[in-house]
């Protein structure tokens, strides 16, 4: 029997196969799409979710934050109650960002600690965590079987609450000026000619210092210098070359000086100086004309100076006359809280051509602190532009002060004794602070 070639019935069985492997490859092509427009599409909705997290992570923990410092101090004191303080305020906003912690969608876990010793400065703090952790449901992303994708994001903020602090670490002798010539100039910070015994801390100068004599502190308290020092007993402890402890003058200073009270603005507590007057009684006086008090006795009752005498002035108690009493304590009269501890207050002198005072005999700040014999003074007097010469009582009684000063020193041979208490003398408020750990 013969067969016949049929030629045609080869080519149609070629075409059928060829178009099987066709829609394979569509198939595949399709899925290939579908995988790069899951990439494009999801992975895009899933890092926009990841960043819109994050930022509300953020701002949740920054929201618990705000809401420590904001607690009354009874609240802080008790763990539940502030914790809840802080996880309502955190959540309220993490959910204004649409993380409700719903556990669907959305988990929102919030932690505080306590703020390890010493990060907070003299006051407590919290670290406030919070966590998302967010579902975000695919769309392409389902064909090649990924349904849900989660993103987990962290923030940490940290709020340190309020407190008041001794002004420049409570150093009872602090020099501002800049100076670091310990040969021929005056340190800031320069016993000269006097004896000095402190005690409740130590000295810090801006620029060099230098004890030609005595100088005692008490065991654990230093002499701090930002520049060189020079003449120094040789059982003392000292730091020099402290560059980190450097005081930006006169912006830092600015900083901690009380408001003016005697520049007839509304809520001035200040009152004038009336002449031949020279005891002080609960108040803030007025010193327009320093030269008034030169030679006298010079007493305060729970009373504050503030010099106001725009004149250059040499202040000397030359054979007679000095200071003496405490200052403003607070609570006692309207307005007292601002000035407690202050016992003078001499405002910067560094407009136009004036220049805070490195020269003993040229400054136009000078006032030499003398004590009067049998009584104490307790208080700082803040002067940060001035030369301060101290002198001490010819008893030896002690200063309860913080002497604050561009330069002090001592230009005679007197034993200057200052007891520094950070109780009985001024401190500057820190007001709460917020930050973003992570």
């Amino acid at each position: 029997m013969t067969h016949v070639h049929l030629p045609w019935r080869s080519m149609m069985i070629f075409k059928t196969t060829e178009k099987g492997q066709a829609l394979i490859l569509i198939a595949l092509a399709a899925v290939g799409l579908f995988a790069f427009a899951a990439l494009a599409i999801d992975g895009s909705r899933t890092y926009s979710d990841k960043r819109h997290a994050q930022n509300a992570a953020d701002t949740a923990s920054l929201a618990g934050a705000l809401a420590y410092t904001r607690a009354s101090d009874a609240d802080k004191a008790n763990e539940t109650t502030i914790n809840g303080i802080i996880s309502t305020a955190a959540q309220t906003r993490a959910t204004s960002n649409s993380y409700d912690n719903d556990t669907t969608s959305n988990i929102v876990t919030i932690k505080a600690v306590d703020v390890p010793e010493g990060e907070c400065g003299e006051t407590d703090g919290k670290d406030i965590t919070v966590t998302i952790v967010s579902y975000v449901d695919t769309t392409f992303a389902r064909v090649i079987g990924r349904k849900q994708v989660t993103n987990a994001v962290t923030a940490t903020a940290r709020a340190c609450g309020y407190y008041e602090t001794p002004p420049f670490n409570g150093n009872p002798i602090v020099g501002l000026g800049d100076t670091n010539e310990t040969h021929g100039k005056r340190c800031p910070a320069d016993s000269g000619e006097g004896d000095w015994i402190i005690s409740g801390g130590g000295v810090l100068s801006n620029g060099c210092a230098s004890f030609d004599k005595v100088l005692l502190l008490d065991e654990g308290d230093c002499v701090t210098a930002v520049g060189d020092v020079g003449d120094i007993p040789d059982d003392i402890c000292y730091h020099q070359e402290q560059t980190s402890q450097k005081i930006r003058y006169p912006e830092d200073v600015a900083k901690i000086m009380p408001p003016n009270p005697c520049d007839h603005t509304s809520g001035d507590i200040g009152q004038d100086q009336t002449p031949g007057v020279y005891t002080f009684s609960n108040g803030v006086y007025c010193i327009s004309d320093m030269e008034d008090l030169e030679r006298e006795d010079i007493v305060l009752n729970n009373a504050t100076l503030y010099v106001t005498d725009t004149e250059p002035f040499n202040l000397q108690f030359t054979g007679q006359g000095g200071l003496s009493g405490t200052a403003t304590r607070k609570g006692t009269y309207t307005g007292s809280e601002v000035y407690h501890g202050y016992f003078l207050i001499i405002p910067m002198d560094n407009d136009g051509d004036n220049q805070p005072c490195t020269d003993f005999t040229q400054g136009d700040q000078v006032i030499t602190i003398r004590g009067n014999s049998g009584q104490d003074i307790t208080g700082t007097i803040l002067a940060p532009s001035a030369c301060l010469d101290l002198r001490g009582t010819s008893d030896g009684k002690a200063m309860n002060s913080q002497v604050i000063g561009y330069t002090v020193s001592s230009n005679g041979a007197a034993t200057v004794n200052v007891q520094y208490d950070p109780d009985d003398n001024p401190k500057v408020p820190i007001y709460p602070s917020l930050s973003q750990l992570k």
